[in-house]
């Protein structure tokens, strides 16, 4: 693990972003198609939300120090917390003008849980 982590290059970022927008409208629209049928939007909305939301913000924080399979096994390895983590980003997003800051939010957040999921200290080298 790079203790300083490293930049992220834009192409990697685009594709990266471009991704997660394809899965969210996807998962979205399902959610938006099922709630005539389940009558279960706000907790649908929370629970597809929660995942999508905790999953990329912990990516990105995670991936300036891991490698993409070291992201893959903190993923399995700590799934339900990474995925109560991204309710809290729900939540936060579902507050109107306040939601305006989710990027920020949600990037600082991410970046302590996942120091605390493996533990490392970003090193001082002043």
């Amino acid at each position: 693990m790079n203790p300083t982590g490293r930049t992220c290059r834009w192409s990697e970022a685009i594709i990266q972003t471009i991704r997660f927008l394809g899965v969210v409208i996807l998962v979205n629209l399902v959610v938006l198609l099922l709630i005539p049928f389940l009558g279960l939007g706000v907790i649908l909305f929370f629970v597809a939300n929660g995942y999508l939301l905790g999953r990329e913000y912990f990516e990105q924080a995670a991936l300036r120090y891991r490698s993409r399979e070291e992201l893959k096994e903190l993923r399995s390895r700590h799934g339900v917390k990474i995925f109560f983590c991204g309710l809290v980003i729900a939540g936060f997003i579902a507050i109107p003008l306040l939601n305006l800051l989710t990027p920020l939010f949600a990037t600082a957040f991410m970046v302590h849980v996942h120091k605390r999921l493996t533990g490392s200290v970003p090193v001082n080298t002043d």
